[in-house]
C-alpha cells in the first residue's frame, strides 16, 4: 500500500476536446472519470493537466503539424471534462502555450516537479489521456525525475493511431522503471455498460463496412455465445442474427435447450435458430482417420473443427460474417481449438475475462440457467474447463491481469491478487507454453 501523504495523482489532459465529441477525442476518454476518481482517494495531492495551446500552435495542421486545432484557450474545449471537473485539485498545470514548440509531457520546461517536492511527494500515478503521448511523455518524465512511477491501466486510453502503439507506451514505460497497476483488476458493471455499448457500435460498424448486415455464429449455451449473440443482436436487429447449434454424441440435450433460451433471450426469430448435429461430418472423419476416437482430445480438436465448417456454410448462405466466441482468458490459456472455435471473421468479446464475460451476459439479460452453469467445451462426456485446467477461471483471471497486464513475476502477481501462488505459477506455466497457438501462422 502506497502512502497518501507522499503520493500524487497526475491526471493528464482529460479535456473536452480530448473525449469523444471534441476536436481530437479519444474513444473511452470520457469514461475514465469514475475510476480516476477512485484512485484520488489515495493520493494526498491531486493535480490536473491541461494543454492550452494557442490558436497558431505549431502542432495544427494549419501550422504544418500532425493534429487538428484542439485544446485552444478561451474555448470550451480546452475545459476539464465534466467527468473529473468535480475534483478538488491542488494543481491545474496547463502547457503547450508556447506557439512554437510542442509539450507532451508535464514535466517539460515546467516547475511541476518542484511543487510536487515541495508537497512531499515521492510517488506519482498516472491517469488520463492519451496512452501514446502525453501519459507516456509524462509517466517517462516522472521516472526520469526520481519519483516512483505507476500508470494505472483502467484509468487511461490510447489515440493508437498505429494499431499498438498504447501497449508499446506502456511497455517502454516498464522498460524504463515504472510500475502498472489497475484500480480493478476485473472490471464491474459500471466499467462494462460503457465497454457493451462500443463493441455494440463496432460490431454494426465493421458488419456494414464488409458490406453486410448479419451474422451467423455457433450457440453452446454457454456464456460466451450467450453474450457474443447478445451483442450481435443488439448491433444488427434480431432478425439479421443466425445461431446454430452443433451437437455431437457427447452433447446433452440442456445444452441445446439453454443455446434455444439464449437466442430467445436475444430475440432472435425462432427461423433463426437451427440445430444441427455434426456426427454425419464426424464419421465421415473417422472413416478417413479411423484413430480419430482413440483419444478425447483428437475428437474433440476434430468436432470443433467439424462445427466451423457448418457455422461457415450457414454464414455463406446467408450472406453473414462468422461471429467468434473467444474470450481473454481462453486466449492467454490456449483453451481453443486452432482453426476451429478460434476461426471468426469477427471476434466480439476477444477482451474480455471469462468473469467479466459471466457478468456480461448477465447484464445483457441472458438466462440464468446460463449464468450459472459451469463452463464446458462440450468435446467430450462430462468435459467441463476448469476440471480440465486444474483452476477456477475467476482465480486465472485475477493471475492473468497481474502477470500479463501488469508485467509482474508470480510472486508478486500473487500478492496482488490474493490468488495462492501455486494457483499462480500453474497459470504461469500454463500461459508460456501455449504462447505458440497466439501465431497463426507461424510466418519464417
Amino acid at each position: 500500500m502506497t502512502d497518501p501523504s507522499t503520493t500524487a495523482l497526475i491526471v493528464v489532459d482529460v479535456q473536452n476536446d480530448f473525449c469523444p465529441g471534441g476536436a481530437l477525442g479519444v474513444d473511452g476518454g470520457d469514461q475514465l472519470g469514475a475510476v480516476i476518481a477512485e484512485a484520488a482517494t489515495a493520493a494526498g495531492t491531486l493535480v490536473a493537466t491541461r494543454d492550452m495551446h494557442p490558436a497558431n500552435h505549431i502542432s495544427f495542421r494549419e501550422q504544418g503539424g500532425p493534429w487538428p486545432p484542439h485544446c485552444v484557450a478561451g474555448t470550451p474545449g480546452a475545459e476539464l471534462h465534466p467527468s473529473v471537473v468535480g475534483l478538488s485539485f491542488d494543481i491545474i498545470h496547463d502547457k503547450g502555450r508556447d506557439p512554437a514548440r510542442e509539450q507532451y509531457s508535464d514535466f517539460d520546461d515546467s516547475d511541476l516537479a518542484d511543487r510536487l517536492r515541495e508537497r512531499g511527494v515521492t510517488h506519482v500515478v498516472v491517469a488520463g489521456l492519451a496512452t501514446d503521448y502525453c501519459v507516456r511523455a509524462t509517466a517517462l518524465d516522472a521516472i526520469a525525475a526520481g519519483f516512483e512511477t505507476t500508470v494505472l491501466r483502467d484509468a487511461i486510453a490510447a489515440v493508437d493511431v498505429e494499431p499498438g502503439d498504447g501497449e508499446r507506451a506502456l511497455r517502454e514505460i516498464r522498460a524504463a522503471g515504472g510500475t502498472l497497476d489497475r484500480a480493478h483488476l476485473l472490471r464491474g458493471r459500471e466499467q462494462l455498460a460503457p465497454i457493451l455499448e462500443a463493441k455494440v457500435r463496432r460490431l454494426r460498424e465493421v458488419v456494414e463496412g464488409a458490406g453486410r448486415s448479419r451474422a451467423a455464429l455457433g450457440l453452446s449455451g454457454g456464456i460466451d455465445s450467450a453474450l457474443s449473440l447478445a451483442i450481435a443482436a443488439r448491433a444488427l436487429g434480431p432478425e439479421n442474427v443466425f445461431a446454430i447449434t452443433l451437437p455431437s454424441r457427447h452433447t446433452e440435450q440442456v445444452h441445446i435447450d439453454d443455446a434455444r433460451a439464449c437466442a430467445a433471450a436475444a430475440g432472435l426469430p425462432a427461423a433463426n435458430f437451427m440445430n444441427v448435429s455434426i456426427e454425419p461430418i464426424l464419421e465421415g472423419i473417422a472413416a478417413a482417420r479411423p484413430t480419430v476416437h482413440d483419444a478425447p482430445l483428437r475428437f474433440g480438436n476434430a468436432s470443433a473443427r467439424a462445427r466451423m465448417i457448418t457455422i461457415y456454410d450457414l454464414a455463406q448462405e446467408r450472406d453473414a460474417l462468422v461471429l467468434g466466441t473467444e474470450n481473454r482468458s481462453e486466449y492467454y490459456l490456449g483453451y481453443f481449438t486452432r482453426f476451429g472455435d478460434a476461426a471468426s471473421d469477427v471476434e466480439p468479446i476477444w477482451d474480455l475475462y471469462k468473469t467479466e464475460v459471466k457478468l456480461a451476459s448477465e447484464m445483457m439479460g441472458q438466462p440464468e440457467a446460463v449464468l450459472i452453469k459451469h463452463p464446458t467445451a462440450g468435446l467430450w462426456g462430462g468435459q467441463t474447463d476448469e476440471d480440465e485446467l486444474g483452476f477456477t477461471y475467476h482465480d486465472a483471471d485475477l493471475a492473468i491481469v497481474c502477470l500479463e497486464e501488469l508485467g509482474l513475476d508470480v510472486a508478486a502477481a500473487a500478492a496482488r491478487s490474493g490468488v495462492d501462488r501455486a494457483v499462480v505459477e500453474r497459470v504461469a506455466a500454463r500461459v508460456a507454453a501455449v504462447d505458440w497457438k497466439h501465431h497463426v501462422p507461424h510466418a519464417l
